[in-house]
Formats: structure tokens, C-alpha cells, sequence
């Protein structure tokens, strides 16, 4: 584990956890899908305490432990992963998905997943930050000040990451969620070591959520 993200690793799981169920089944929306069961017909969910109707329900899948370092790496764009990335793959291998078949999503196998984000997207602020003025993702970001709660930087960076990641735009909810998350959890930091962390703590929450992983 990154030694700066320990205090903000737990919060990280916790925001990719909520995408993961924003993903699954957005309360209130009557237009919802989930696609965490087989059934094609519509059924009633409770859904953060609201019900709304899921339909069009069908079977995901998710990356195995063979592919998925190869997946990861792939989506943020990391060129050469560092054996830190490398030596948290074997140590985790164990706790990640043989077959990819949804019931094999566990708690540890998604704790294992955000485990492995944590390293790909230290490889890939290093390698952003090295860049300059070829940044890919972290365009808008300054890393010589202190965290930002600009909304329009890190939504360009939720965007980035959305289209890299998920092969897709964030939805309203998903940006507000991750947005509000981001500046919260970096609000009382001043030094500019920290803006790195922020961005960190940012990929880690997109990378390790399920629409990274799931087809």
C-alpha cells in the first residue's frame, strides 16, 4: 500500500463501493438497470432505502485475475508498471476473480481490486506528473499547490478518467458524488504534497469501481 493514502484508503473503497451501487441502481430513477442478475424481467428493488423498478436485468461479468492488471494498466495508460504495482498483483492474486462470473464478487475480491488500483494509479500520476505540458489526464491539475476545490478541475479530471476507465462519460450523479468526495476529503490540506494524494485518491475510487471491470 501507498504510504501517503493509508489514512484516505479506506474512504476510497468506500466511494468506489457507492459507484459500484450507483451503477447497480440509482435511487429514485424508474429508468434504472441493474445488471447483477439474470432475469429479463422487471422486479422492485430497494435502493438506498428508496424503491425504484430495475429492468432489463442480465448477467455481468467481471475481469479475471488473469487480465486484470493487463485491463487496469491498459485503461489508465501506464506505460511501464512499477513492481510495486507488479508485487501487489501476486499478493493479491489469490483474492481476485478466477472465472469473472458474478458470483464471485466478494468484499475481499473488491478490496483486492482497490489494493491493486491504489499501485496502477501512483504508476500513472508519477508517469502524469514526469509528462508536463503531454499530460493526459491530469491536464488542469497543478501539482506545486496545495489540493483543489475547483469544481471545473476535477471535473475535467472525473471526465478524463470516465472516458479512459469506463469507456464512457460520467453520469450527473456519479461526477456530484465523486466531486463532493474528492473536495471533502482534501479540504483541511495545505501542502502541496497533498495535491498528489487528492488525485490519487480520485483514480483509486474510479479505477477500482465496477464499471472498470465489469462486460
Amino acid at each position: 500500500m501507498i504510504t501517503p493514502l493509508r489514512l484516505n484508503f479506506r474512504s476510497a473503497v468506500l466511494l468506489a463501493a457507492a459507484g459500484f451501487t450507483l451503477a447497480s441502481c440509482s435511487a429514485g430513477d424508474l429508468g434504472s438497470k441493474s445488471k447483477l442478475n439474470s432475469n429479463s424481467s422487471s422486479s422492485f428493488s430497494d435502493c438506498g432505502g428508496v424503491v425504484c423498478e430495475v429492468i432489463d436485468m442480465k448477467t455481468i461479468a467481471v475481469d479475471t485475475s488473469e487480465n486484470l492488471l493487463t485491463t487496469m494498466v491498459h485503461h489508465a495508460g501506464v506505460t511501464d508498471p512499477s513492481n510495486a504495482t507488479k508485487t501487489a498483483y501476486n499478493s493479491q492474486m489469490s483474492k481476485l476473480p478466477e472465472t469473472g462470473k458474478v458470483d464471485q464478487i466478494t468484499a475481499p475480491m473488491w478490496t483486492a481490486i482497490t489494493t491493486l488500483s491504489s499501485e496502477v494509479c501512483n504508476d500513472l500520476t508519477n508517469q502524469e506528473m514526469a509528462a508536463g505540458a503531454q499530460r493526459r489526464i491530469f491536464t488542469s491539475v497543478d501539482f506545486t499547490k496545495s489540493p483543489t476545490s475547483s469544481a471545473p478541475v476535477i471535473d475535467d479530471v472525473i471526465r478524463r478518467m470516465a472516458r479512459s476507465f469506463w469507456s464512457r462519460n460520467e453520469t450527473s450523479q456519479e461526477k456530484l458524488l465523486i466531486r463532493e468526495n474528492v473536495i471533502d476529503a482534501f479540504q483541511n490540506k495545505t501542502a502541496a504534497s497533498e495535491t498528489k494524494n487528492q488525485m490519487l485518491y480520485l483514480c483509486i475510487a474510479m479505477l477500482a469501481s465496477l464499471d472498470a471491470h465489469k462486460y
